[in-house]
């Protein structure tokens, strides 16, 4: 159908570097509405393109991931700069072991980077919690809003230009797929939903490549190599490592291509140095950043380390950097956490470069090759390669668009193999982030010893749809499918042609955008604050779910016993909330609780405990939760036998 896909050539064999343009399918009758009549104007791409974005916000908004130090330390600067117009943190910087500290005062040991982008939207979170009258967002509320503005937001950016980028050289179809495979079937999934800087950073160096990529195609290049540059300086600011890649991309900028009017000894000079101008205020922000809070421009937080934590590990070599070492490249690679290991399709992306031998796009494969083994050879170097707890090896995401372009350029024989394998991928990193994508270490195999053991008792990841609606246990993760259902629905519907098709894919579009303003916007308004409204019956207190999850590693004993609880009545004072284990005869065994739990109205909570099973005789033992006042006067909820438990095989 003209206008739906390019022209592709023998298998495996890049087409053309050249963006091609766009046939434009017939012309539709209007109807009412101005919207109605502009979505139906246009193409299938265009439509396919809002899907997608609509159906990733969804997912990478939909959870409240429990924040790490990495997100604390991001977290307690953007707080600083709004509250004291400071870049010091120490009345924050309780809550993080991720920090700085130089002249008797803390830092975020962060480029700062994902501070001051931070800082509107904390504003704006601010703002629009005082409207709904929900008061000043709390941390938890904070870093959610921030992962979504700066992780979730620029990861749908990134996987649009990876799918432009590669339309016009292995199809639209296939590039659909490879730009959803890294959106959903990578570590690009996890990181999305949570306040590290690796997604922005990679947005940022991606759109970077992007722009240079498009300045090469036009015959006047004109401003877009400074575009390129400042995208690539906010890059650097955001994460430091990904200076990496920026050196990549002013090498690729150097090699003339076939619009380059100035060229000096086979090089085109032009293009890096608008790359340079560009970076200028990007640069001279970081530097002013470390002057102000370090006593200079080139002394950096990562210098600076509080005493503990990582100081020790930092010092080693060049910030922590020393040689590489070939038994840590493999654990990156096919360790039981390793890119491949979870994401198997990525093993194809070396057979990509067979695609080089093609004029096409000879240069921009060679600079994602480079990019690749650049980033794995810094990573198998770094005293802490996988970055503590963490769903992969997080320092590597800044490569993988450049991956991902690789595969998608294999030889067309590989196509179905990389499909199952992205299916396989896309499945490991749906359960790793419905459930708990940070983790610890102590885990050798995340997939079976933690994710799959919480997937099944249903112990996931808290989400809106728990803090604003009450849906809890399993589901949230009905109405994600469910969601993700229509939109694939939707897509299959852009492949079609007509104005039932186009109508089809509109509505579905207005679904998914409803869907996230209840679901995965994490900015409170007056009409969505309406679903955390209860009554007003007194001490209305509700134990909705209660669960165990056992810990299968070999180190420990130990169950995960958890409870979700709804005041749906008005606030409450202080409460003691208990969790007891009996035996099928009803004898107490354990119990455990937490006291001077107060509940604001219509709150929601999840509460946990860990129980050591050690020494206890295998069996089948009922877990029981009470909520009730300090004072053991008044019960205001009970749930009995609310779970069995099994200890032992």
């Amino acid at each position: 159908m003209a206008g739906e896909e390019a022209t592709e050539g023998a298998p495996g064999d890049v087409v053309s570097s050249r963006i091609e343009e766009v046939a434009v399918e017939p012309a539709v009758p209007e109807t009412p509405g101005r919207t109605a009549r502009r979505w139906l104007r246009l193409d299938a791409r265009a439509r396919r393109e809002i899907i997608v974005a609509l159906a990733l916000l969804f997912c990478y908004g939909f959870f409240r991931q429990v924040p790490a130090w990495n997100e604390y330390s991001r977290y307690d600067l953007v707080r600083a700069l709004v509250a004291d117009n400071s870049t010091q943190i120490d009345r924050f910087a309780q809550n993080t072991g991720d920090k700085a500290f130089y002249d008797g005062h803390y830092y975020s040991d962060k480029a700062p980077g994902t501070a001051l982008l931070g800082v509107p939207v904390y504003r704006l979170l601010a703002i629009s919690s005082s409207v709904a009258g929900a008061g000043t967002p709390d941390p938890l509320t904070a870093v959610q809003a921030l992962a979504f503005a700066e992780s979730g937001i620029p990861t749908v950016l990134l996987v649009l230009l990876l799918l432009r980028f590669l339309r016009p050289a292995v199809g639209e179809g296939w590039a659909t797929a490879i730009a959803l495979g890294y959106g959903l079937g990578s570590i690009a999934f996890p990181f999305a939903t949570m306040f590290f800087g690796h997604a922005a950073a990679t947005f940022f160096l991606f759109a970077s490549f992007y722009v240079l990529w498009r300045s090469r195609e036009f015959e006047r290049q004109g401003w877009l190599p400074a575009l390129a540059g400042f995208l690539a300086g906010w890059a650097v600011l955001v994460d430091l490592t990904t200076f990496i890649g920026v050196a990549a991309l002013l090498l690729y900028a150097l090699v003339p291509s076939r619009s380059t009017a100035v060229r000096l000894r086979g090089l085109a000079w032009r293009a890096p140095a608008l790359m340079v101008a560009g970076a200028t205020l990007p640069a001279a922000v970081l530097l002013a950043y470390n002057w102000a809070s370090f006593g200079g421009p080139f002394s950096l937080g990562y210098t600076n380390l509080a005493a503990g934590g990582f100081a020790q590990g930092m010092a080693q070599g060049i910030l922590g950097v020393t040689w590489p070492r070939v038994d840590v490249l493999g654990d990156l690679l096919f360790g039981s956490r390793g890119l491949v290991h979870l994401a198997p399709w990525f093993i194809v992306a070396p057979v990509g470069l067979v695609a080089a031998r093609k004029r096409g796009l000879r240069s921009e494969i060679l600079v994602c090759g480079g990019i690749v083994v650049a980033f794995l050879i810094f990573n198998a170097g770094y005293y802490l390669p996988f970055g503590g707890w963490t769903p992969g090896p997080r320092f590597l995401l800044p490569a993988l668009p450049f991956a991902a372009v690789l595969v998608a350029l294999a030889p067309r024989a590989f196509r179905p193999l990389v499909g199952l394998l992205m299916v396989v991928a896309v499945a490991v990193f749906f359960v790793a982030t419905v459930t708990m994508p940070n983790a610890p270490e102590l885990y050798q195999d995340p997939l079976t010893q933690l994710w799959l053991p919480r997937l099944v008792s249903h112990d996931l990841a808290d989400t809106i749809a728990w803090q604003r609606w009450g849906l809890h246990g399993i589901q949230p993760l009905i109405v994600l499918i469910l969601a993700l259902a229509i939109a694939a629905a939707a897509l299959l519907a852009t492949l079609r042609s007509g104005a039932v098709a186009r109508r089809l894919t509109g509505v579905v579009a207005t679904v998914l955008g409803l869907l996230i303003l209840a679901f995965s916007l994490p900015f409170a308004t007056p009409a969505l604050a309406l679903g955390g409204q209860s009554s007003q019956t007194p001490g209305s207190v509700a134990i909705v779910e209660v669960g165990a999850t056992p810990d299968v590693t070999s180190a420990q004993s130990k169950l995960a016993l958890w409870t979700q609880v709804e005041n749906r009545g008005p606030a409450l004072g202080s409460t003691r909330v208990v969790f007891s284990i009996v035996t099928q005869r009803g004898s107490p065994t354990w119990s455990v609780w937490y006291d001077n739990v107060s509940w604001l109205q219509g709150e929601r909570k999840r509460i946990a405990v860990e129980w050591d099973t050690t020494g206890l005789q295998e069996g089948e033992y009922s877990l029981e939760v009470t909520v009730e006042s300090t004072d053991l006067k008044t019960v205001y909820a009970s749930a009995d036998d609310a779970s069995l438990v099994r200890v032992g095989p």
